[in-house]
């Protein structure tokens, strides 16, 4: 199985790579006539800029200004999670994933227009040394995101009577999508008797099975979501925006099922995680009702980026009950030095979730902070 998803990761890699060839070699042509203003700029001794590079007096060239949205990242960091109910867990984590950003711009003055599209590719972290359940460190991984935002100097909603009437609207308007996110949280949650244990009934949760008093492993599945989304900021720049968002999502929490008594006592004397088993299933969708709020800044050479999200999520489960989930997440990083024109960057996270009680498990209150390094590859 693990042979098989690293595989297929290769694949994905390799696939949007050769996408983006073409764009990147048709900007390195457009650059070509800049160069040869840098080269003689050079030759005369002077410290000449070129856009995204530098080039000294001595004619060494260096890259100054990166783009934070296109590249491929490995990252160690040093992590904190946990249930926030619980003490929290230390351990290495590791991160990884592709990420690219297209820009596309139409027009002039009062007609420009500007597209922006950011694309993510099996992005995501994993904590090695965390292992709620058997065979399966804890993680957040995505196979793919993307959103769309479109920048219009002059956005209008037109009418449609005789003759046409254009009406001012102040928003940027886009889309967003995620599919395949898979998230296993570092502690598993507790039984609904082990969360009332905690309260002061300890000695009742104790005599109480897996699923009703201990940890019971745990693992969510976002198949997709969908958002429209609108940017009050409208700001025109990369990796500059204000997104309130609301859209459809539709996860999957699988539960392990209960074990036996037998089975819990010789699961709790080895220490060993337990396994997830033959999951029971608790479908979560929320139609047309998950609300977003992103912003997001970024310094105009790219060294620096700030990205916070909050996601607000009533929605419908397969129990029959309303219920609300909570999403927020706050990423930020700084670019510390490069090497060969590749940026070394260091990198702050911190995230909060809320998961609300199902079948026999209690709500989770999930944190994480972690601080790190990375290395990038740059596609842009």
């Amino acid at each position: 199985m693990s042979h098989a998803l690293g595989v297929l990761k290769m694949l994905g890699m390799l696939g949007v790579l050769l996408v983006l060839v073409a764009p990147g070699r048709a900007r390195a042509e457009e650059g070509q006539g800049q160069s040869q203003g840098v080269r003689t700029g050079a030759a005369r001794g002077e410290d000449v800029d070129d856009g995204d590079y530098r080039v000294s007096e001595e004619g060494h060239r260096f890259r100054v200004r990166f783009d934070p949205a296109s590249r491929i990242w490995v990252g160690v960091a040093s992590a904190l999670t946990g249930d926030a109910r619980e003490p929290a867990v230390r351990g290495p984590e590791l991160s990884l994933g592709l990420s690219y950003r297209a820009l596309h711009i139409s027009g002039a003055g009062p007609l420009r227009v500007v597209w922006q599209a950011d694309h993510r590719v099996l992005a995501g972290w994993v904590v090695p040394t965390a292992r709620p359940m058997q065979g399966i460190p804890a993680l957040d991984a995505t196979v793919y995101s993307a959103s769309f935002l479109r920048h219009d100097e002059s956005p209008r909603i037109v009418l449609p009577t005789s003759p046409p009437v254009g009406v001012p609207f102040p928003f940027d308007v886009g889309v967003e999508a995620e599919v395949g996110r898979v998230w296993v949280p570092p502690v598993a949650p507790l039984g609904q008797a082990g969360q009332a244990g905690q309260a002061g009934q300890a000695g009742q949760a104790g005599q109480a099975g897996q699923a009703q008093g201990g940890h019971s492993p745990f693992m969510r599945i976002g198949v997709v979501h969908a958002s429209a989304l609108l940017d009050p900021w409208r700001s025109g720049k990369p990796g500059r925006s204000l997104e309130v968002g609301l859209g459809v999502r539709y996860d999957i929490d699988a539960h392990a099922a209960p074990a036996p008594s037998s089975a819990s006592s010789a699961t709790s004397a080895s220490d060993a995680p337990p396994p997830l088993g033959r999951p029971r299933l608790v479908h979560r969708v929320a139609p047309m009702t998950a609300g977003s709020v992103r912003a997001r800044v970024q310094a105009a050479d790219g060294l620096t980026a700030v990205d916070g999200r909050v996601d607000v999520v009533p929605h419908w489960t397969s129990e029959g009950t309303w219920q609300l989930m909570v999403l927020s997440a706050a990423h930020f990083e700084r670019t510390l030095l490069a090497i060969q024109d590749q940026p070394i960057f260091a990198v702050l996270e911190g995230a909060y979730r809320l998961t609300p009680p199902a079948l026999d498990a209690a709500e989770i209150h999930d944190l994480r902070v972690s601080l790190g390094l990375s290395w990038a590859l740059q596609l842009n």
